[in-house]
């Protein structure tokens, strides 16, 4: 069973442990560094994934208003990683479904964004299944855009 859990002071320092494989360490910030983010910066939603009361993921939403370096009020599935020992099993697809259809963005925005680096197959793959597409380039990676599950 997968689940979503806000990340808080019982599994943050689970969620920091958690590891890509070494050829995956520039697809993704270290979780650190996100979960930093999120404790000073509005407007993030850091999300430990579970399988089974195991922490094996981690996921963060944010939204941003527009600005000279995106023009369009956006949300953007800004991190999101399984745990290289728990790779390969379905988790993230299970993760990213449940994610799609249960955060309830508190602003209305259709969109939802997804940065990709170029190189990270895997990943667009997956998120082109769920029925993102390629909008363009931002900052080296290719952008995904797909509407909420509301």
């Amino acid at each position: 069973m997968i689940e979503l859990k806000p990340v808080d002071k019982h599994n943050y320092m689970t969620v920091v442990d958690l590891k890509v494989h070494p050829h995956q360490q520039d697809f993704v910030a270290p979780n650190d560094l996100s979960l930093l983010e999120a404790s000073y910066e509005e407007e993030k939603y850091p999300f430990a994934i579970y399988q089974n009361g195991t922490v094996v993921g981690f996921l963060m939403c944010s939204y941003y208003p527009a600005d000279d370096a995106y023009p369009i009020d956006s949300w953007w599935l800004e991190r999101f990683m399984i745990d290289r020992d728990y790779q390969g099993k379905g988790i993230g697809r299970k993760a990213l479904a449940l994610f799609l259809k249960e955060f309830k963005p508190h602003r209305h925005v259709r969109d939802l964004r997804i940065g990709a680096e170029p190189d990270n197959d895997l990943a667009i793959r997956l998120y082109e299944s769920f029925g993102f597409r390629k909008e363009g380039m931002v900052e080296g990676e290719n952008v995904y855009v797909g509407e909420w599950k509301v």
